[in-house]
């Protein structure tokens, strides 16, 4: 077992900010002993609900607080990350569905090694997507909450929409074999970024939003450059230690795995490749293929 300090020394290599990863079949399976048929139901479900909250939650923010300027509900972080959050779960959906009705797939080695785009893309969106879920909602209720009184934020719809997000995210971390790495924190810093720079734009160029304010949060007003650029480093603040919270997690159910399957633990650290169907056979490296194909031809 690593210790903490050799654990730590790991993530910080710079190979540890790409999008590689030993094992592939981790973004396609669940980390526990389960029929893979259950997990792909349980992707297409979490899909299925994510794409129906989102279009509720438009809907009603838009009848309820936009009126006809519905481009609005992209003026807010939170929605930028909801829909990030419904947008990973599609492509964890597709991408779970796919690899797991593939049960003729030939992996080799060199692409074993390589992950394929789908899965990096898969796993660069559930790295925004987490750690943005997680600074909005600590961001919400940790001050929000208390400094900002306008409706759209103290409505029921919105504490909802600040609460279940990071109850999904926990929850899903620990049900996936999905991995996390600490230098992505940077990634999720990137986005941040680019929201700060968008919500200044907008607002100094005279944008306005409900009720003619030029501001979408009090803590985010660009009339007071100072807080407004304090309020931007506290996220990159949360930021950091939202993708040390997701860590741990992701640790712990490591850790947990470990101790309560030892023996499934120690085969699928030894193994050159995994099975992603539970109930399927085996995936064979090519040579492996070819030479069954020749001596059942014999």
């Amino acid at each position: 077992m690593e210790s903490c300090t050799e654990s730590l020394v790991q993530e910080f290599r710079p190979e540890s900010l790409g999008l590689n990863h030993d094992n592939p079949s981790d973004f396609v399976r669940p980390q526990w002993p389960i029929n893979q048929k259950i997990y792909v139901a349980y992707r297409l479900m979490i899909a299925a609900g994510m794409v129906g909250w989102i279009i509720a939650d438009v809907m009603y923010e838009t009848e309820v607080f936009y009126s006809d300027r519905r481009w609005l509900y992209l003026i807010y972080a939170t929605n930028w990350s909801f829909i990030l959050l419904g947008l990973t779960a599609i492509i964890q959906a597709v991408c779970v569905t796919f690899y797991s009705c593939r049960t003729d797939w030939t992996l080799d080695r060199q692409t074993f090694e390589r992950m394929p785009r789908s899965l990096k893309l898969q796993w660069g969106l559930q790295n925004l997507s987490y750690n943005s879920a997680v600074v909005v909602t600590i961001s919400y209720w940790g001050f929000l909450t208390f400094l900002d009184t306008s409706k759209i934020l103290t409505s029921d719809m919105s504490r909802l929409k600040h609460t279940l997000n990071t109850t999904y995210v926990v929850l899903d971390l620990l049900i996936s074999a999905a991995p996390v790495r600490l230098l992505h924190m940077l990634f999720a810093i990137m986005l941040g970024s680019i929201y700060s720079l968008f919500n200044a734009i907008y607002f100094l160029n005279d944008g306005t939003i409900l009720q003619g304010r030029h501001y979408a949060y009090n803590v985010l007003n660009w009339e007071n450059p100072a807080e407004a650029i304090v309020t931007c480093v506290l996220c990159i603040v949360q930021a950091i230690l939202s993708q040390f919270i997701l860590y741990e997690i992701y640790k712990l159910r490591s850790w947990i795995f470990s101790k309560t399957y030892f023996d499934m633990a120690a085969s699928r650290d030894g193994s050159e490749m995994q099975s992603i169907m539970a109930d399927s056979p085996k995936y064979m490296t090519l040579d492996e293929k070819r030479e069954a194909e020749e001596h059942a031809t014999q």
